[in-house]
């Protein structure tokens, strides 16, 4: 009787001893001993089979995550020329410019969003995709780039699948409007000067939850917004909340029908600076909206917002005021001579008594 070797799951060991089994001479063994060893020749072929099949895939996922990480990269670089032109066009969005090239350099940016929009879905992992329910149409570029300045991420690129799978029930939605009534607001001596405090969300409620993930998703906002519910829209409480972070943003996406006709809601947008620099908020206001109350307000935060005045408006006359003042002050506080024009808006301009004062302010800085 041969003696047999027990078989390996080493594939080199499996291999040699394929090896030995084809060199032996079958003719001198008993029946029972060949079966045996066909039997093992069977089991290490399925084995080497097993073997190879493995590594054939192991080869294919090494090959397909190269491929991966290769258009990751290709992305990932398309993405940051994208991030740098809505970078650049942000710089380019001031008060300053006229409506229609507002809103134009508006339009450039939203296709640009769009476009980093469908990026971000290349990358975003499989698991990630298959769980996600909702993916709003908006990426918003230019909060992506604000991230890395921000002290805590804002609203992230990818907005957060909780709040995709986020059911409003409609007569909750009703019951928590009332929680704007619990807005507190302080007033100074001066309009202009209203504060916005940290409560009128109702503990518990759908409101306080997309509070929650308001504070999570600064960096992506547009997008954060673009899926809020309608009910969300036309809370005043929580669109003040956004307002805190950006108001340009907070008047965009508030309700059409509700909150862009809340005329208190309006002085309080209109009151507050907007430190990522992304709009003026007076811009995305409904015209009738620009009520004299408003851009006295406007005009106290920034006299460049003169430009929204209208002849017919009850406080004409002091909103001139406060633009001729704040534009004297700043005439005052330049070091150097400045062009007039770039300082003064061009409805000052017209007052010619006005603009002999500034005159007067900069020569002497031109004698220097």
């Amino acid at each position: 009787m041969v003696k047999t070797t027990q078989t390996q799951n080493d594939p080199e060991e499996n291999k040699k001893r394929l090896q030995e089994i084809a060199e032996m001479r079958f003719g001198a063994l008993s029946d029972d001993e060949i079966l045996h060893f066909l039997a093992e020749r069977k089991r290490l072929f399925e084995r080497k089979q097993e073997y190879e099949k493995k590594q054939k895939e192991e080869a294919i996922r090494l090959e397909q995550e190269k491929e991966e990480a290769e258009n990751l990269k290709k992305v990932e670089e398309k993405k940051a020329i994208i991030v740098q032109k809505i970078d650049e066009l942000n710089k380019s969005i001031s008060p300053d410019k006229r409506d229609d090239d507002l809103l134009n350099l508006i339009a450039q940016r939203k296709i640009l969003e769009q476009e980093l929009e469908a990026l971000e879905k290349k990358i975003v992992p499989k698991e990630e995709k298959s769980a996600s329910v909702i993916h709003p149409p908006l990426q918003t570029a230019r909060e992506t780039s604000l991230e890395q300045d921000a002290p805590e991420k804002e609203l992230p690129t990818v907005i957060s699948e909780e709040k995709k799978r986020v059911v409003l029930d409609e007569k909750t939605a009703e019951a928590t409007l009332n929680t704007e009534r619990k807005i507190k607001v302080s007033v100074g001596d001066d309009r202009g000067m209203e504060k916005i405090n940290d409560d009128g969300i109702e503990e518990n409620s759908e409101f306080q939850t997309y509070l929650n993930q308001l504070r999570g998703n600064v960096g992506s906002l547009g997008e954060f917004l673009q899926g809020m519910p309608t009910s969300a829209r036309k809370n005043k409480a929580f669109m003040l909340k956004v307002a805190e972070i950006d108001p340009a943003y907070a008047m965009h996406y508030a309700d059409n029908e509700t909150l862009k006709h809340d005329e208190d809601f309006n002085l309080r947008i209109a009151s507050l600076d907007n430190p990522r620099n992304s709009g003026n908020p007076l811009v995305e206001m409904l015209p009738g909206a620009r009520t004299s109350k408003v851009l006295l307000v406007a005009v106290k935060r920034d006299y460049r917002n003169i430009r929204f005045i209208q002849p017919a408006m009850a406080d004409y006359d002091e909103i001139l005021t406060r633009a001729k003042e704040s534009v004297l002050e700043k005439v005052k506080n330049l070091k150097e001579a400045v062009d007039i024009m770039a300082i003064v808006p061009k409805v000052l301009q017209q007052d010619k008594q006005f603009m002999l004062q500034v005159n007067e302010m900069i020569e002497p800085k031109k004698e220097r």
